[in-house]
């Protein structure tokens, strides 16, 4: 006896895998990022804190999670055409483009660090004309602002190896988030870097295309329920 069209659709519709059954947001993730913010295998996001504030906001908007790794200078024409529907853990002044924001959601800093027999520093002048490990194609507005021309930036493709270069005495001092040295040394006991300056806390935000396929006001709203009912400090509190 043949299906009658409801339940032929439903057939259809259980025979297709999850992501083409259901809509997507896809989440944009920096391939420079490193952990607790992102973990990736074979060049995929596999875990971290960006992943599971993606699970999470997805599941509550009824869509499937995408991830899209891109290097920095792609950041800018993924997010803004729409094929990335947004993208976290970033700061206006960090990227270029036209977005949407959510409110500050992740609390971190910037921090200068060295090797435990490194000199303390009073304050960012004492960097002048220093090495100082970076992240490529990471900007760093507060460091620039202060030293101007006297930054010497010794760019890593992430801040990761940022580290290990500064523990090889690639460059006396390094810059990173006091999340992933925090992280790092907790994972890594034999790790001697030492934070040497802390000279910018601040709160990260989500930047929503203008194009993006889930009206902003969805994601945005999503996003300040999870800040009201605990979830986004549950996550962030997972990587302390």
């Amino acid at each position: 006896m043949p299906l009658r069209l409801p339940a032929l659709l439903a057939a259809m519709l259980l025979a297709l895998p999850a992501s083409a059954a259901t809509p997507e947001l896809v989440m944009l993730t920096p391939q420079e990022s490193t952990m607790p913010m992102a973990r990736f295998e074979q060049g995929a996001l596999s875990g971290g804190l960006l992943k599971d504030v993606g699970d999470a906001l997805a599941q509550r908007l009824g869509r499937h999670a995408a991830y899209v790794v891109a290097v920095h200078k792609d950041v800018k024409p993924l997010l803004s055409s729409g094929r990335a529907d947004l993208m976290c853990h970033v700061m206006p002044l960090w990227i270029d483009g036209d977005y949407q924001w959510s409110a500050p959601l992740f609390p971190d800093a910037e921090v200068v660090a060295g090797q435990r027999d490194s000199a303390p520093l009073a304050s960012l002048k004492d960097l002048r004309n220093k090495r100082v490990g970076t992240v490529r194609d990471y900007r760093y507005p507060r460091i620039s602002q202060v030293l101007g021309r006297q930054f010497v930036r010794v760019d890593f493709p992430t801040m990761e190896q940022n580290l290990h270069a500064m523990e090889k005495g690639s460059v006396p001092y390094t810059i990173l988030s006091e999340a992933t040295l925090a992280y790092m040394k907790r994972n890594n006991t034999a790790l001697t870097v030492q934070p040497r300056l802390v000279f910018a806390a601040f709160k990260t935000q989500c930047a929503i295309s203008p194009k993006s396929r889930v009206p902003f006001i969805d994601i945005n709203n999503m996003l300040d329920e999870m800040v009201r009912d605990g979830t986004i400090d549950q996550i962030v509190a997972r990587y302390r």
